[in-house]
């Protein structure tokens, strides 16, 4: 029976599903060609017809991580109708977990070979996120949430300076440092943005306690 032919854009989308499979189980470095060729169940010739080597591949998966977290960013912010700072650490709650889920994809790009790529991801992730949350931003300024003169630019340069101290695993940070770097994040972009002490602090501590933002965490009255 001869095979049916998938289109380009179905097969692409099975190898890099291949790929992200192998990564989690065994980490990237570890995986070859040949594995996600038969992962995906074709040819090694096949992979080559829709990527040229194994960098290519791991730009093509940033690229499709940083979309999926644009995509994640915009659900929450069109299902939540509670105050601009909740709004606003739950996007970015729901860029993180993408990010968790890429874990190995991170750590790939980590390596040294692939610092570009690492700066190309960064640079997509806050061209793409920044507008998004900074419409977040312009509405908490007009509820009185937020007050910033320029939301679109503060948002972005936080975006790049968490993506780089938050996000590079060559830092080599503990548990406990790096929660300690992120709260003090927080508490930076509580400042940046004119909002009330605590409360990114507050709404995130309450999405850390799987409550709705503003019912538990520090302990503190939200209102």
């Amino acid at each position: 029976m001869p095979r049916t032919s998938k289109p380009s854009e179905v097969r692409s989308v099975e190898i890099l599903s291949a790929a992200a499979r192998l990564f989690r189980q065994h980490g990237a470095g570890a995986v070859s060609v040949d594995q996600i060729a038969r992962e995906a169940g074709i040819a090694k010739g096949t992979f080559y017809l829709h990527f040229q080597s194994m960098r290519d591949l791991l730009a093509r998966m940033a690229e499709a991580a940083v979309t999926a977290m644009a995509e994640n960013v915009e659900r929450v912010i069109a299902g939540h109708e509670g105050p601009p700072c909740e709004t606003l650490v739950l996007a970015l709650a729901a860029l993180k977990a993408v990010e968790t889920d890429n874990a190995p994809l991170t750590q790939a790009l980590d390596h040294p070979d692939n610092v570009e790529l690492q700066e190309r991801a960064n640079i997509a992730l806050v061209r793409k996120i920044g507008p998004l949350l900074a419409g977040v931003i312009d509405r908490g300024c007009e509820t009185g949430d937020f007050a910033v003169e320029d939301p679109l630019s503060t948002i972005q340069f936080i975006l790049a300076g968490q993506a780089l101290l938050l996000g590079n695993p060559r830092f080599g940070w503990s548990p406990d440092e790096h929660g300690m770097r992120l709260m003090a994040t927080l508490r930076l972009t509580e400042r940046a943005l004119g909002a009330r002490p605590d409360s990114l602090v507050s709404a995130f501590l309450a999405v850390l306690a799987g409550a709705a933002p503003g019912t538990a965490g520090s302990g503190k009255d939200p209102s």
